[in-house]
């Protein structure tokens, strides 16, 4: 399971599935942004295998200037769309 109803607060055990869904937005975030990316990574609970997590993925993305990214406003969010 990944997400939450907005205003749920829920702690699961970890999933393979986390990792592996993980994996597949860095790369389209990689895809998307190309050499834009400084530094990105999955962060947050569920990059913890050890512990009880909530079911969301969070990628931290590093850039020089946020601007640039600006310009992939609108793909990023079709790309991105929570599923």
């Amino acid at each position: 399971m990944i997400g939450l109803k907005r205003g749920t607060v829920k702690l699961c055990e970890h999933e393979k599935e986390w990792e592996m869904e993980a994996q597949n937005i860095i790369s389209r975030l990689k895809q998307i942004l190309g050499n834009v990316i400084k530094d990105i990574q999955h962060v947050g609970s569920p990059s913890i295998l050890s512990i009880k997590a909530k079911p969301i993925i969070d990628i931290a993305v590093a850039v020089d200037d946020f601007n640039d990214i600006l310009r992939f406003e609108k793909e990023l969010s079709r790309c991105m769309t929570v599923r």
